[in-house]
């Protein structure tokens, strides 16, 4: 999408901000349901990562490094001998399981939103323009919006970020405006054609 004299260039940076947002939204809910509850279920979590990346052979050891304890410490709470560690060792466990955890969740969170409708929720500067006379319209009026996509919109969505396509994040969103706001079914501004000139804010929520 080539850019317009007075258009924001961070526009497709802010769309793919808002949808990142929405992913950790649901990331940090998923984790607290994901994330092993027990001590022991948190250290044999993190042995798994280690042996899967690293191999049998040294992988108490690693994890002995990643929490600052010796193995033997380990081996403790692999076993269930000791259930309350220090303070600082749970907070420090806790936080390696969460970096684990993150791609697998993430990775199933984008799965899902595919075939989910999506809230957007924007206050941005649009741009219109007559396909049949050319004729623009001024810039600089802000306009909310606030509406559902559905999944034919948002799986395309979800793949432009995947793709690191921010043009084509801000076509989706620009077509589903056009098609199910300003056209209303074929209304009067069907021969208009819009674009994101600025944005406010914006932000989605997965359903």
């Amino acid at each position: 999408m080539a850019r317009k004299p007075g258009k924001d260039p961070n526009v497709g940076r802010k769309i793919f901000d808002g949808l990142i947002g929405a992913v950790r939204r649901k990331m940090t809910a998923a984790q607290q349901q994901d994330m092993p509850k027990t001590v022991k279920g948190q250290a044999s979590a993190l042995l798994r990562d280690e042996k899967k990346h690293g191999g049998e052979k040294g992988a108490v050891k690693r994890v002995a490094e990643r929490l600052g304890i010796t193995p033997a410490a380990v081996y403790r709470y692999l076993s269930g001998k000791r259930k309350t560690p220090p303070k600082e060792i749970a907070d420090r466990l806790g936080a390696e399981v969460r970096k684990i955890a993150k791609p697998r969740i993430r990775d199933r969170i984008m799965k899902k939103a595919k075939q989910s409708p999506v809230k957007i929720d924007f206050r941005a500067s649009i741009g219109y323009t007559s396909s049949q006379t050319g004729n623009k319209t001024p810039d600089g009026r802000m306009r909310n919006f606030a509406k559902t996509m559905p999944e034919e919109y948002s799986s395309r969505l979800w793949d432009a970020l995947r793709d690191g396509d921010e043009a084509k994040a801000e076509e989706v969103i620009c077509e589903f405006y056009q098609n199910e706001y300003l056209h209303e079914g074929g209304g009067a501004n069907v021969g208009t054609e819009v674009e994101i000139m600025s944005i406010d804010h914006i932000d989605f929520d997965i359903r």
